[in-house]
């Protein structure tokens, strides 16, 4: 897959708060609801398909980069588009989770990664089909 950048103004991700930081009892609020979200592992799933839809430039420059950890940066987008948290609170929130919960909350983010790569990997140019000799 080829790299795909925009530059972060554009990114939604930047524009709808991911990155923000939040203090005293809103962030204690923010860790809490990005903690509930994560239990549930169908709303969660379904807080991740939200961010694709939502989020186009911020999948399609972060999940192009095969190098980092797109698993956990669908978390921090459906945590943040489902639950309104920024992403220091979705990591605060991870450490709450049991082994179980984390479990199936990356299972859910691998289901939707396998999603997106699907739907944006290279298309062949040319098939063979019933060309062939």
């Amino acid at each position: 897959m080829k790299r795909v950048f925009h530059h972060y103004e554009r990114l939604e991700e930047f524009t709808d708060g991911m990155w923000r930081i939040t203090r005293g009892d809103g962030r204690k609020a923010h860790v809490e609801a990005s903690a509930a979200l994560m239990r549930d592992a169908t709303a969660f799933e379904g807080a991740m398909l939200r961010a694709l839809e939502e989020w186009p430039l911020s999948c399609e420059h972060n999940l192009s980069a095969e190098n980092v950890n797109r698993i956990a940066w669908l978390g921090h987008a459906g945590c943040c588009v489902g639950a309104g948290s920024p992403e220091d609170c979705t990591r605060v929130a991870w450490h709450t989770l049991t082994q179980s919960e984390q479990d199936a909350a990356n299972q859910a983010a691998a289901n939707v990664l396998a999603q997106w790569t699907a739907a944006n990997e290279p298309k062949d140019l040319f098939s063979w089909g019933d060309h062939g000799a």
